[in-house]
């Protein structure tokens, strides 16, 4: 796969933010199966689209995120996408508390794993200097399954009713927080 064609064109610039440029030319040339684990998933538009449109076009999308969060307002926010993430088919799995999830890793197919500092966020995109690997290593993807078959052993899977279930003002207070998506 060549580097033309793993960035999609569009109206955003990513003049400054590689690893939203990386993240979302990753998941556009996804074929079979997107992993993703990380503690903090506050996507923006264009990370939303490439997720859900992946999912919908038959790639298996999971998302590997904590049950419990370590900032109250990013956890709620985070919270706010899964709706609309399960909708379009995307997996989603809860690692079980007291253990806050602290991995930073994705996998595209059977090729490419991503290893770094960047959460999925518009913070980390943006704002801070992080750090990513990218080895288009087959055994490094077979290492980090390995490592993705422990977490989901820790995890329950999130369904879509039960999800849809929650109390009235838990699923008010995560859309509130929403409104302060593109300040986390």
């Amino acid at each position: 796969m060549s580097s033309r064609s793993l960035f999609p064109h569009g109206r955003r610039r990513f003049e400054n933010d590689n690893n939203l440029m990386l993240f979302v030319g990753l998941f556009h040339a996804a074929q079979k199966r997107i992993l993703i684990a990380n503690p903090c998933v506050v996507p923006d538009e264009t990370i939303l689209l490439a997720l859900t449109s992946a999912a919908q076009r038959g790639v298996e999308v999971t998302l590997i995120v904590s049950e419990i969060g370590d900032q109250f307002l990013v956890f709620h926010v985070q919270r706010s996408y899964y709706e609309q993430l399960l909708k379009a088919g995307v997996r989603i799995f809860l690692y079980q508390s007291p253990v806050i999830l602290h991995s930073k890793f994705l996998s595209i197919d059977d090729d490419i794993a991503v290893i770094g500092s960047s959460n999925l966020d518009i913070r980390s995109f943006q704002l801070n200097l992080e750090i990513t690997l990218v080895c288009y290593n087959k055994k490094t993807v077979a290492d980090l399954q390995e490592i993705t078959a422990h977490y989901l052993r820790r995890t329950c899977p999130l369904q879509l009713d039960d999800w849809q279930e929650r109390p009235l003002m838990i699923k008010l207070f995560d859309n509130l927080a929403r409104l302060t998506s593109a300040l986390q």
